[in-house]
């Protein structure tokens, strides 16, 4: 049986809308994809773009941990929606640079 979030992809774009407006300018944009983990198992696969500065003194970790819990506050990824959560980020200079299609 599929995942909620894999029936219901359009509810789920809307709470990934959201979030993403409720977190403002600590993130640029956030992009994911649902898929497959390696072991099988249904998931979100995020790709969060967050500003340069998120770099200004080293805190990028604190920046990217933050705007995880947040997420992690306003969606109940395994009650609600059926899948596991997985998290990459990523400066706006470095995809400005790189211009991965994916995080566009």
């Amino acid at each position: 049986m599929l995942p909620r979030a894999f029936l219901r992809e359009k509810e789920f774009d809307a709470e990934v809308k959201r979030v993403e407006k409720l977190l403002g300018d600590r993130v640029v944009r956030i992009r994911y994809s649902l898929d497959y983990d390696s072991t099988g198992d249904p998931c979100v696969k995020f790709r969060i773009l967050l500003p340069d500065s998120a770099m200004l003194n080293g805190r990028i970790f604190d920046a990217a941990r933050g705007v995880e819990n947040v997420i992690e506050e306003e969606m109940s990824f395994v009650e609600d929606w059926g899948i596991q959560r997985y998290y990459r980020f990523r400066l706006q200079s470095e995809q400005e640079s790189m211009k991965t299609p994916a995080w566009a």
